[in-house]
Formats: C-alpha cells, structure tokens, sequence
C-alpha cells in the first residue's frame, strides 16, 4: 500500500484541525456544535471510517500486508464496524451534542484499543509496518480525544 494511501487518515485528522480551528463551519452540520467538532466528525472521523470500511473489505490483502498481518475473515467484522462509525459521526454532526457523545465513546472504545493493539504488536513483534505504527495509529489516538476536546 502505497505511503499517499497511508497518509489519508492525518491529511484528513490535518484538514478537520485546520477548518474546525480557523471556525469555517459546516454548511450542513448543527450549528450547536463548534467548527472543530462539526468537522472531526465528518472528516476525520466519518470520511476515515467509511474509507476504512471500504478498504478493509475491498482491498483486504493490501491492507493486512500493509498492517504486517495476515488476510482474515476478522477484516470484514473491523469493517462492518468502521462502515458504523463513519456512517453514525457523520449522522451526529448533523443531529448534535447529544449524538456526539453517543458516536464518541463508540469511537474512543474501538479506536483506543485498536491503538493499544497497534502499540502490543510494535513491542512484541516488532511490527513497525507503515499501517500498524505510521498515520493510522496516530489517527486512532488523536481523533477521539480531539473530538473529545471539541465536544466538551
């Protein structure tokens, strides 16, 4: 998988930061929510999941030799779960407060402990692949707890 591919996640993490921080809202996002977490939730963390669902189906051997793992019927269950996450964050900036907590602890339980994998395979298998410690295991700790600031 190539090293632009890997890069999605914190372009998109990058893009919501910087429109959520300069206070550009989102035209079709409740307006109760701030900029930073209209824009978490539909960038980094609805158009990420959704690509992550479509890659974890679609391109399953790609994206396990990305990960340094083998292809496995789990991948179709992680993205089943991202298809949720992204389709639900992006359903909340729409809905909002309320919703946006309700999306976060569902991200922040699958996300964090996707991160806490990432990080035991780093150590114990020295897997240092561009999917298991590169973009995405810095998305997965930093999307939910700048939702986390931005919703509080």
């Amino acid at each position: 998988m190539s090293y632009m591919i890997a890069a999605i996640p914190m372009l998109l993490y990058a893009a919501a930061l910087i429109l959520g921080l300069a206070g550009v809202p989102l035209g079709f996002a409740d307006q109760s929510l701030s900029p930073l977490a209209q824009w978490m939730l539909v960038l980094s963390l609805g158009v990420q999941s959704l690509w992550a669902a479509f890659a974890h189906s679609a391109m399953r051997e790609r994206v396990a030799e990305s990960i340094g793992w083998e292809v496995s019927p789990f991948q179709l269950e992680i993205a089943g779960a991202n298809l949720g996450i992204g389709l639900g964050a992006i359903a909340a900036s729409m809905l909002g407060e309320p919703s946006g907590w309700a999306i976060f602890f569902v991200a922040a339980g699958f996300l964090w402990s996707a991160a806490a994998t990432h990080l035991k395979d780093m150590f114990t298998e020295a897997n240092f692949a561009i999917n298991n410690a590169g973009p995405i295991f810095w998305w997965d700790l930093l999307t939910p707890l700048t939702l986390l600031i931005a919703l509080w």
